[in-house]
């Protein structure tokens, strides 16, 4: 699969540099199941817009999207922790229990950037968020409507960072290749003979 199209999951190809071993459990099924989907090539994106392309773009576009993204997904973060914040409080004024994860799953990753690290604690976060609500839902302290929107906006922060991921890497690629184009394109103009240069053919 092209790792190019934006709407598909990439192939992921070998990504050189440092790397770091990380684990997360996660007991939400949803969670479980978007991870294994996007979170890889999530963390390859991110590789790409904070490493690669920093390395290669000119100084006045290489830190935009990391900054973007960096600014979006604390976004996120603060969502899903006002979630988990306003959960406990409902659980602890009417005397509720916070209840416990059921089966825990193990998932192993390498991070390569602080961002993919930062989408990993995010899941870790949205996890215990979702087991709250739960808790409040079991407990009759949340509605039907009202567990399913909130457990919703709190998928959708793991899945926002997916999509906005795959629009700055889109943007920051689109730069990389422009900034190529116009390389080459000078160097083909600095290689052409000067019209002085080219001895005009002789008359007949």
């Amino acid at each position: 699969m092209n790792h190019h199209e934006d709407d598909a999951r990439p192939s992921i190809p070998p990504l050189r540099g440092t790397r770091i071993s990380r684990s997360v459990l996660l007991s939400n099924p949803r969670l479980i199941g978007i991870w294994r989907k996007h979170f890889d090539e999530t963390s390859w994106r991110l590789y790409a817009i904070c490493v690669f392309a920093p390395r290669v773009l000119s100084q006045r576009y290489a830190l935009e999207e990391p900054r973007y993204l960096k600014a979006y997904v604390q976004q996120q973060a603060r969502k899903v922790d006002n979630m988990i914040g306003w959960a406990r409080k409902q659980l602890e004024a009417n005397g509720l229990q916070e209840g416990e994860p059921g089966a825990l799953e193990h998932l192993d990753t390498d991070i390569r950037s602080p961002l993919a690290n930062a989408y990993a604690d995010l899941f870790i976060r949205a996890d215990l968020a979702i087991r709250l609500l739960d808790a409040l839902w079991v407990q009759r302290g949340l509605t039907d409507s009202g567990h399913q929107d909130r457990t919703r906006a709190v998928h959708g922060a793991a899945l926002g960072i997916l999509g906005e991921t795959r629009r700055a890497h889109a943007r920051s690629r689109h730069r990389v290749e422009v900034q190529y184009l116009g390389r080459e394109a000078a160097a083909l103009t600095s290689t052409r003979p000067k019209q002085s240069e080219v001895t005009p053919p002789e008359a007949g």
